[in-house]
C-alpha cells in the first residue's frame, strides 16, 4: 500500500534519550530555536496520521491505517531563556468535553536525558557538554505529567524551513495500540518537528520492537511512518479548555514540579501499572477533574507527593 504522505525518515543508529540543570556558562540558544518552540502554540485542528510500511517478520501482517482528527489548544505554561513548556489540551466534541493531552519540554543544552527501557521502567543517559553543544531536548510526558520519552537534537533554520529532529528515541507503546497490543513493547522513533505556513508537523518514523523482561532487543516487527499535522483555526470552541486549564494550572505545576525533581535526582526507576485497581494516570486525573469542577486551586487531602510516590519504584 502505498503511503499516503511522501516522506521518510532513516534510523540510522540507536541512541536512547531528563532534565538537566543549565549551566551558566552555556552561550544563549539563539532566538530563532525559542521564537521556533514557541509557534508550536496556539489553536488547532489536528489530523493524527500512521501506517506500518514493511512487515519484518514472517506471518506478520501489516496493520490497517490509523486516522483521527481533534481539536487542540497549545499553551506556553513556562518561557525562561533555556526552558519552555508547552501544554497540550484537547477540546472533544465541539469544545464541550475537555482532556488534558501531552506537555512538551524543551531544554537547551540538557546534559540529563531520559531513555525508555521497556516495560514501565526509565533511567539517565548523561551527557558530555560537548555532545549537546548547540542542541535542545525535548521532554515528551504521559497524560499525567510523568515523563514519557525524551531525546535531543539541533533546530535548523534555511530556506523559509525551521525543524527539529531527534536522534533515535525509544518510547512506549502510543496511546493508540497501548490497551490493544502486546506484540512488542518499544516504538523507536526519529522525530522531526517542523513548521509549515499554516501551523507545524510532527513527523516520525518508527520501528517496533520487541525486548526481553530485562530490556534486551529481541526483534523488529514492523516499520511505520506518521504525521500528526497541526491546522491553525479560528472557528474551534476552546473556551471550556481555557477555564480547566486555570482551574488546574497550579495542580499541574505541582505535579511537574515534582518530577523535575525525580529527573534530577534519579538515575532509574520504574512506575507501578496499578494500586488496588487505579493506575497513576487514574489518580492524578481524577484530582484534576475535581478541581475544575469546584473551581478549588488546592486539592483536599494527600499531598502530591504523597498521591504519586507509591507508584514510583
Amino acid at each position: 500500500m502505498k503511503a499516503p504522505y511522501p516522506f521518510t525518515f532513516a534510523i540510522t543508529a540507536l541512541l536512547f534519550s531528563v532534565i538537566g540543570t543549565p549551566d551558566d556558562t552555556q552561550a544563549a540558544p539563539p532566538e530563532k530555536d525559542r521564537k521556533a518552540i514557541l509557534a508550536m502554540s496556539g489553536e488547532y485542528r489536528v489530523s493524527f496520521d500512521f501506517e506500518e510500511t514493511v512487515s519484518l517478520q514472517p506471518g506478520y501482517e501489516l496493520k490497517e491505517p490509523y486516522h483521527e482528527e481533534a481539536t487542540e489548544l497549545v499553551i506556553v505554561v513556562e518561557d525562561t531563556p533555556q526552558r519552555i513548556a508547552l501544554q497540550h489540551i484537547l477540546a472533544v466534541g465541539g469544545g464541550r468535553r475537555v482532556v488534558k493531552h501531552w506537555k512538551q519540554i524543551w531544554t537547551w543544552e540538557d546534559t540529563r536525558i531520559i531513555e525508555f527501557q521497556g516495560r514501565d521502567q526509565w533511567k539517565v543517559q548523561e551527557l558530555s557538554p560537548e555532545e549537546v553543544s548547540g542542541t535542545w531536548s525535548q521532554l515528551v510526558t504521559q497524560v499525567d505529567d510523568s515523563p514519557r520519552y525524551e531525546s535531543f537534537g539541533k533546530w535548523q533554520h534555511d530556506g523559509g524551513y525551521s525543524r527539529w529532529q531527534s536522534e533515535v528515541t525509544a518510547r512506549p507503546l502510543p496511546r493508540r495500540e497501548h490497551t490493544k497490543r502486546d506484540d512488542y513493547q518499544v516504538l523507536l522513533a526519529v522525530n522531526r518537528h517542523a513548521l509549515t505556513p499554516d501551523g507545524w508537523v510532527h513527523e516520525q518514523d518508527n520501528l517496533k520492537q520487541v525486548v526481553d523482561e530485562n530490556g534486551q532487543a529481541i526483534k523488529y516487527i514492523a516499520r511505520e511512518i506518521g504525521v500528526n499535522r497541526y491546522t491553525k483555526t479560528d472557528t474551534a470552541d476552546f473556551t471550556k479548555a481555557k477555564e480547566y486549564w486555570e482551574s488546574t494550572r497550579q495542580f499541574w505545576g505541582d505535579v511537574s514540579s515534582f518530577w523535575d525533581e525525580v529527573e534530577k535526582t534519579r538515575d532509574h526507576y520504574s512506575i507501578v501499572e496499578e494500586i488496588d485497581g487505579k493506575s497513576l494516570m487514574d489518580e492524578v486525573n481524577n484530582i484534576a477533574k475535581v478541581l475544575a469542577k469546584t473551581g478549588k486551586p488546592e486539592p483536599e487531602g494527600k499531598p502530591v507527593q504523597q498521591v504519586i510516590e507509591p507508584f514510583l519504584n
